[in-house]
């Protein structure tokens, strides 16, 4: 039994589900850590403010890219397995 799937024959599976949603999470994540370092620099000490920078790039570094990176990767057609062409 073949499956039906709709628009052109030769499309990848997950090709119309791809979505912008991890590059608007991703900018709004960036966003709010900006913002924040932003509200803190109205202390007007600059050592807070530096310090509140500093851990936003560590954070967009270590948590925000990657995670932004492995949802791209996931919705790639490397990782799409259509049925239709391999019967």
């Amino acid at each position: 039994m073949k499956a039906h799937i709709t628009g052109s024959g030769h499309t990848e599976r997950r090709a119309k589900g791809r979505n912008n949603k991890p590059k608007i999470y991703f900018a709004i994540e960036v966003l709010i850590l900006a913002l924040t370092v932003f509200l803190i620099s109205f202390a007007k000490i600059k050592i807070l403010t530096v310090v509140s920078a500093l851990v936003a790039v560590f954070v967009v570094i270590i948590s925000c890219w990657p995670r932004y990176k492995k949802i791209e990767a996931r919705q790639t057609e490397k990782h799409t397995y259509n049925y239709t062409e391999k019967q």
